[in-house]
């Protein structure tokens, strides 16, 4: 049946079943393969509220559907797809060179219905994109397009100058004013009984969040847009929505429209539910945290920080029902940290853990980086000996805690503090343009896709450290019995393997198709059986499915 909409989410590179490469740690501590199978969060927002609008939108995860069978002809797919518009997600940059050759082959097999391109990338790289791939007709600047997309598609065929937040080839680049920014975001709370009846219009199994979605199932409520922090890095960061994505402030949810969708997420899915945002940021979270004790409900609940909070807020966190922390201290020296932009010290992070462990969640996890500034390659094993330290003093805390080191990568954001003024803060930026971007992530080892490089570390320092840094934490999560002894002594091996490579004592072509490197994905979320996943059938849905 042909959509109004159909958005596409693609790969990260798009021929990445036939590309013989070293894929390494791009993506090891997030839920989706190497090439980014998961769907933005966009893509439900936007299904969610067009469909409230009488739009018919199918969403096709065509990277999942990529990762689960080697037989999928994407291609065919995108031919026989039919649909008045297409959108491709462009959000994260290491999407480019996957949305651009499926925009293209999009174009190519329908010349005459508009590819549209969105994202906080789509937003930066918007002239680029416009002036040199003219298979993208459209590209929706800003984070929050549902409202300019639904004017776009009444507007298709027509004069699209009154589109805010619109990027457009008419005689040239043209570019409407980013006017579009909204500070609620109550209209555009997810109704996941819509979602389902889109996915059942379109094939499940084409509708997936991400491949792994049946085996390790997450959910996500998102609260609020922008940022309160300035991480130099960050492409989301306040700096990167203020001067490049039109929002002065944070955008929120009510807290009654969070909720909603909290509901109406787990009167469908019994599994994981991360909240996105620090709970200090929503706009009244001990009356959030209220609402959801009196629904009862038998969810996970995952609670991000981005700074260490107050106990009184972890013990409301406690009583919502959360049983799993994060925080990304980024790295165990305060030093570094705090020339990243997170301005907290080590006492305050050992309180933190103490709090955490002491109130009696679940589980606490820690997430740290390298390729930071002031950061050296003597550092890597800092998050090893961190983490034994705390399994020395707190015995317990070895069936609770846990810790993650990845590198930043593939690369510094576009629109952050270091991509805008590397000089100043210690790194080096090999790429600049889209293109190069595009073209850097065809590149056979992950070490030849990072954009940067830094005064304190060398790609090859960095790869090292990356290597090192795994290795060693490996060793500490067995020696206490938090790591499975088979897994642990896999992960050591590719390890090993690794930097034999890097130093020429052992062929690349050894490495070659190895995806998760520094991290297994069973330790990153809660797994649920498959049997468990769905808490009941929209029967409605399908009776009304034309």
């Amino acid at each position: 049946m042909k959509a109004d909409l159909a958005l596409i989410h693609a790969p990260g590179y798009y021929d990445f079943r036939k590309k013989k490469t070293h894929w390494g740690p791009i993506s090891d501590v997030v839920p989706s393969y190497q090439i980014f199978d998961m769907i933005p969060y966009g893509f439900l927002t936007l299904t969610s509220y067009l469909m409230k609008q009488g739009f018919k939108v199918r969403i096709v995860n065509l990277a999942a559907k990529m990762v689960m069978s080697d037989r999928f002809d994407a291609e065919k797919e995108i031919r026989k797809l039919e649909a008045d518009a297409y959108g491709i997600d462009l959000h994260w940059l290491p999407t480019a060179q996957g949305a651009l050759e499926v925009a293209r082959l999009v174009k190519k097999h329908h010349p005459e219905s508009p590819v549209i391109l969105g994202g906080l990338s789509s937003t930066y790289f918007a002239r680029e994109i416009i002036e040199s791939y003219p298979f993208v007709d459209y590209v929706l600047m800003g984070d929050t397009t549902e409202e300019p997309l639904r004017m776009l598609l009444e507007r298709i065929g027509k004069d699209v100058g009154e589109v805010p937040n619109l990027a457009y080839r008419d005689r040239g680049f043209k570019m409407n004013p980013m006017t579009y920014v909204p500070d609620s975001l109550d209209e555009f709370t997810v109704d996941y009984g819509l979602i389902i009846k889109s996915a059942l219009r379109g094939g499940i199994s084409l509708s997936l969040p991400f491949a792994n979605f049946f085996r390790e199932p997450i959910g996500c409520v998102i609260s609020l847009k922008g940022c309160a922090f300035n991480c130099i890095t960050c492409g989301g960061s306040s700096f990167a929505y203020r001067c490049s994505f039109g929002r002065k402030r944070l955008a929120r949810k009510s807290t009654k429209a969070v909720f909603e969708e909290f509901k109406s997420l787990t009167s469908y899915f019994r599994i994981p539910i991360f909240f996105i945002g620090d709970p200090r940021l929503f706009e009244d979270f001990h009356e959030l945290s209220r609402l959801i004790r009196e629904e009862k409900v038998d969810n996970e609940l995952i609670f991000e920080f981005f700074a260490p909070p107050p106990r009184e807020l972890l013990e409301e966190v406690k009583r919502a029902g959360g049983s799993l922390i994060q925080l990304s201290p980024e790295s165990p020296d305060e030093y570094v940290r705090r020339a990243l932009g997170r301005p907290y010290g080590n006492h305050e992070l050992m309180k933190f853990v103490e709090e955490v462990l002491d109130i009696g969640f679940r589980r606490l996890d820690l997430y740290f980086m390298l390729g930071l500034p002031e950061q050296t390659p003597d550092m890597a094993l800092d998050v090893a000996k961190f983490l034994e330290g705390i399994y020395l003093n707190h015995p317990d805390s070895k069936e609770r805690l846990t810790a993650f080191q990845a590198p930043l990568a593939p690369f510094v954001d576009p629109g952050s503090l270091a991509f805008e003024h590397p000089e100043l803060y210690g790194y080096r930026l090999r790429f600049r343009t889209l293109e190069e971007h595009r073209r850097a992530l065809e590149a056979k080892s992950w070490i030849d896709v990072l954009n940067y490089e830094t005064l304190w570390m060398s790609r090859r320092e960095l790869a090292r450290a990356t290597y090192s840094g795994a290795l060693g934490l490996a060793e500490v999560k067995a020696r206490h019995g938090v790591m499975d002894e088979e897994e642990a002594k896999s992960l050591m091996e590719r390890m090993k393997l690794a930097l034999d490579v890097l130093e020429g004592r052992a062929k690349e072509e050894e490495l070659y198709g190895m995806s998760s490197e520094i991290a297994s994905k069973r330790e990153l979320y809660p797994t649920v059986s498959v049997f468990k996943i769905f808490r009941r059938l929209p029967i409605k849905a399908l009776i009304h499915l034309p």
